[in-house]
């Protein structure tokens, strides 16, 4: 039997965007057209289907993704939320979870693996120096350089 925090597998955060055409769940890929307006989709290459070509797409990274993953709302709002998985560890963490094991869980739902020790003992060094206000966006950032880092772009 799969654990119960592997029965969805999804964006750290994801959230699910209801539309007129697809029923609420569906993935990307099951998009066939582009009636749905995203504009991550748009940034990360969807073909806008004006001629039957597959030459309207680029497989080459460009400036607006770099910038969209920097400092746009895809990433940004989601962790951010009040519901999503920061929000949700950060609630463990209340309740007595380590900051070893926060850290673990960061890893595994980024990378689908545990951090390194290396990895492990830096980051709880930066969390345990963070102030209680400063907690939050230090977690947050965590999962924002993970989620930004050549390993989750090429691996995931």
């Amino acid at each position: 039997e799969v654990p119960t925090k592997f029965d969805s597998i999804a964006f750290p955060g994801a959230d699910k965007q209801a539309t007129d055409f697809y029923p609420v769940g569906t993935r990307a890929i099951q998009l066939y057209d582009s009636a749905v307006d995203s504009y991550f989709l748009e940034a990360f290459g969807r073909n806008p289907r004006n001629i039957v070509c597959e030459c309207e797409r680029s497989d080459e990274p460009s400036m607006v993704q770099v910038l969209h993953i920097s400092n746009g709302h895809t990433i940004n709002d989601k962790l951010s939320s009040k519901d999503g998985r920061v929000a949700m560890l950060l609630d463990l963490h209340a309740k007595g979870m380590s900051l070893e094991s926060l850290t673990d869980e960061v890893f595994l739902t980024c990378l689908s693996r545990f951090p390194t020790e290396e990895e492990r003992s830096q980051t709880v060094a930066i969390l345990k120096e963070s102030s209680a206000e400063e907690f939050r966006p230090s977690v947050e950032d965590l999962f924002w350089a993970l989620l930004s880092s050549r390993e989750f772009l090429f691996n995931h």
